[in-house]
């Protein structure tokens, strides 16, 4: 069984920019994808104060499972460097190395950047993907609507090759009215994956509707309905 060190739930997974992260450095960009031809990327930090800032760089394999999201060492994908030193307004590249050929399928990895004890508190979790074979992976997204206890839970799975980066979930009710859901970035699902999302009220108060969200960079676009409906034992926890 791995460390619990290094199983970091959904809370860190997800986490945004804090704004003592922002006063301490600017990030970019604040996600990594490899394409297939592509051996390794960079991000760029920048340190912005008057004061030296260090920490450390940890890249980690990233699953959705059925109980959470988890996160375990990484073997095949490197981060250099892992340890970070900028002098006051200095700039520092930071590259991820994929080892080996590209995968058979595309993989999720969690860049995690913590600040030093001595260094102004940042702790920020940045997305890292692996493409595979294929050139341009898409995801393919489908919901399904159900009732736990007398509370709506929104499953969103995930039937394509690429990940899906959801932003902007919005419901649709019979009447056309628009609810905004979940702003701006909601969060992601991973090729194969399922993941779960509570919405306010019961399950009865979305019958008749349909949901709408940004999926990537494209413009908001219904979700098409499971069918049939995604199996419970796939659903893993918010």
């Amino acid at each position: 069984m791995a460390h619990p060190d290094l199983l970091i739930r959904a809370c860190l997974l997800l986490a945004l920019l804090a704004p003592a992260a922002a006063q301490a450095l600017d990030i970019s960009p604040l996600r990594v994808a490899l394409r297939p031809d592509q051996q390794d990327a960079e991000l760029w930090l920048h340190n912005e104060t008057a004061q030296p800032w260090s920490g450390q760089a940890r890249l980690y394999r990233w699953e959705q499972s059925t109980d959470a999201e988890r996160l375990t060492p990484a073997q095949d994908v490197v981060v250099s460097p892992t340890r970070l030193a900028l002098a006051p307004n200095a700039r520092q590249r930071v590259r991820v190395v994929r080892i080996g050929p590209a995968p058979s399928a595309e993989q999720g990895y969690r860049l995690v950047l913590r600040a030093a004890p001595e260094s102004p508190p940042l702790q920020v979790s940045l997305p890292v993907f692996v493409a595979g074979p294929q050139p341009r992976p898409a995801p393919a997204l489908s919901v399904d609507l159900r009732d736990a206890a007398g509370h709506a839970l929104l499953a969103l799975y995930n039937g394509g090759t690429g990940h899906a980066r959801l932003a902007d979930l919005t419901f649709i009710g019979p009447d056309g009215r628009a609810t905004l859901l979940l702003p701006e970035l909601a969060g992601y699902v991973l090729a194969g994956s399922t993941r779960l999302w509570a919405l306010p009220g019961p399950a009865a108060a979305y019958a008749g509707g349909r949901f709408r969200a940004r999926i990537g960079d494209a413009e908001p676009d219904d979700i098409p309905v499971a069918t049939p409906p995604i199996a419970p034992d796939r659903l893993p926890g918010l």
